[in-house]
Parts: structure tokens; sequence; C-alpha cells
């Protein structure tokens, strides 16, 4: 008998211990569960313009809004011959590559150039590719403006 109640209060505190853990666990899960749907609001992000004219420069609203596309922007506007550059470049590259390997390279970099001269002429003859070079030019014209106006303030 005394085997039967040590294995009943041994059992006892098993389901005590196990209920209280289900219980701790069962509020984290609450918690977190409320945490995840209803998450705290950040503030919204304050939005500064990125240049100012602090000159006595008048600027038009496309000459700022150029300059505001930051000092990393890039005008999309290619040289004439830059497949021709290019291939010439990497041809420099490769001779300085050894005997082994010079000949592999020529042959990917043939590839890579022939698909890129097959891409360019297919986007020369698209829409989107003129309206692109226009807006191009226009950019390139604003920053002519820009810097004409800059050179007779001398700043």
């Amino acid at each position: 008998m005394s085997r039967e109640i040590r294995y009943h209060k041994i059992e006892e505190k098993l389901q005590k211990e196990i209920k209280s853990r289900h219980q701790t666990l069962d509020k984290k899960l609450n918690q977190l569960t409320q945490a995840q749907t209803n998450p705290p609001q950040p503030p919204p992000p304050q939005v500064l313009p990125q240049s100012v004219n602090t000159t006595d420069i008048p600027l038009s609203n496309h000459e700022m809004s150029l300059l505001q596309k930051g000092p990393k922007y890039n005008l999309h506007n290619k040289p004439k011959n830059w497949i021709q550059n290019l291939a010439l470049e990497t041809e420099t590259a490769i001779s300085h590559l050894p005997l082994t390997d010079k000949a592999v390279c020529r042959k990917l970099v043939a590839q890579h150039i022939s698909t890129l001269q097959k891409n360019t002429h297919t986007h020369t003859r698209t829409h989107a590719r003129a309206r692109t070079h226009t807006h191009t030019h226009q950019e390139t014209r604003l920053i002519k403006s820009i810097n004409t106006k800059l050179k007779k303030t001398k700043l």
C-alpha cells in the first residue's frame, strides 16, 4: 500500500508541475499573440528635401527636382561607341592573363558583347527607348543650365 501512495503522490506532483508550466506557456503565448496582432506603430519617417537652394540663384522646379536626385544619380546616356570601347578594354585586360586562359576568356567576352549588341539594336527601335533618350537629353540640358547659372554668379 505504501508503494501505491508514493506513486500517487509523485503522479499528483507531476500533474501540478505540468499544469503550472502549461499556464506559464499559455500566458507567454497570449502576450506574444497580442504583440503580433497589435504591433506598436513606428512614427512616420520625416521626409526632408535632399537639397535646399541657399543661394540667390533662382532655380526652376525641374532643376531642383534633378538636384534632389542626389550626387549619385546617373544620367542614362551611353557614349556613341561604348561597345567598341568595352571590347578594347576587355582585350587589354585579357592580354594580361596567362596563355591558357586567353582563348576561353575571348570566347566568353565575344558572346557577351554580341548579346549586348543585339540588345542595344532592339532597344533603339522601341518607343520606350526614344522616351528615355528624350528624358536624358532634357536632364542634360538642365545640368547645363544649372552650370551656366553657377558660372554667371561664380559659385
